[in-house]
């Protein structure tokens, strides 16, 4: 073969290659970004929520017997970074709760500091200025650095013309609050919480994040559903 014959074969040669490799890089781009939307869409997940890997059955309840009602409780703590961030999408999702569906926080006190701030909670929600100041209180600790270590600490913070620092000792100190902050250790214990936030549907059933916010009351959804179905007999609860 001539000489230039055998270097054209070799340029030849040396495109194919480089072809082939750009060809193989191409199609590894291509995938990663079709892998990326898919997982960002939320497609990876399954359409129906599996117990296990989307929710926890609480021990001790019976799934095939109604709830006493329709219910979801969010356990968290003002402490809790995870809460804070979860509340505004929680809220949004709050407005598009159907009638039948009661839903109530619950402040968890898994360390002392914690205990005054489900204190503080409690006695917010006795003197009817939860709105606002549930708000504020997150914000004064993730965004302002305060440290909420008693009543008065939080009663200074939050005094103002509608919710005066007296009135708010008032409540936290009352027996009233005493007996809910009580009830809501035994609650935090019964239904087996060990992280917050975290959502219990029915009483049977634990929702955490672990799926991400999204996921997590698109199960609330889908379990509220199920309990609502169970009453009027169409079919077996979620197992």
């Amino acid at each position: 073969m001539a000489p230039s014959a055998k270097k054209k074969s070799s340029a030849n040669k040396v495109q194919l290659t480089r072809n082939l490799i750009l060809g193989f890089m191409g199609v590894l781009v291509a995938g990663f970004v079709l892998t990326t939307l898919y997982l960002g869409a939320g497609l990876s997940q399954n359409t129906i929520p599996e117990a296990g890997s989307d929710y926890e059955i609480i021990d001790n309840v019976t799934l095939a017997e109604p709830a006493h009602s329709l219910s979801v409780e969010e356990y968290f703590s003002y402490g809790c970074i995870h809460c804070k961030n979860f509340d505004p999408t929680l809220e949004d999702w709050l407005t598009t709760l159907p009638e039948d569906v009661q839903f109530q926080r619950i402040p968890t006190a898994f360390s002392r500091a914690w205990g005054v701030l489900a204190q503080g909670y409690f006695a917010l929600e006795k003197a009817d200025a939860l709105e606002g100041n549930h708000e504020q209180l997150f914000k004064g600790i993730h965004n302002g650095g305060r440290v909420f270590s008693n009543g008065e600490a939080i009663a200074d913070y939050l005094d103002s013309d509608e919710l005066p620092a007296a009135e708010f000792m008032r409540a936290f100190n009352s027996r009233d609050v005493a007996r809910r902050l009580n009830r809501a250790e035994q609650d935090t214990r019964r239904v087996g919480i060990r992280a917050v936030p975290t959502l219990v549907v029915a009483g049977k059933y634990r929702v955490g994040m672990v799926n991400g916010e999204r996921r997590a009351l698109e199960v609330v959804d889908y379990l509220l559903e199920q309990e609502r179905a169970l009453r009027q007999g169409q079919q077996s609860p979620a197992q």
